[in-house]
């Protein structure tokens, strides 16, 4: 199954742009997008887990305050309110 690709325009440092042209003249990716879609996905794994991490957190803070709980230190309150605010 082909996953839907999905054209965006970002700004990267001139570094990663370069890593990607080497990685094409290696062989490495058959073109710079495909060399950056690659380095994405091997950072991907990483930051799927710290946004599962945090995931947990949230929902076991949600059902602490649906039982009454306060949180009142630790900035996990101003935290979950920014997040909140997005």
């Amino acid at each position: 199954m082909r996953t839907m690709s999905v054209t965006v325009s970002i700004k990267v440092k001139k570094e990663v742009v370069e890593l990607a042209e080497k990685m094409v003249l290696y062989g490495l990716a058959k073109s710079r997008s495909h060399a950056l879609n690659l380095m994405i996905e091997k950072g991907l794994g990483e930051v799927r887990e710290e946004v599962a991490f945090w995931d947990r957190v949230y929902r076991k803070v949600e059902e602490l305050r649906k039982r009454g709980f306060t949180l009142s230190h630790g900035g996990l309150n101003k935290l979950l309110e920014e997040v909140r605010g997005r």
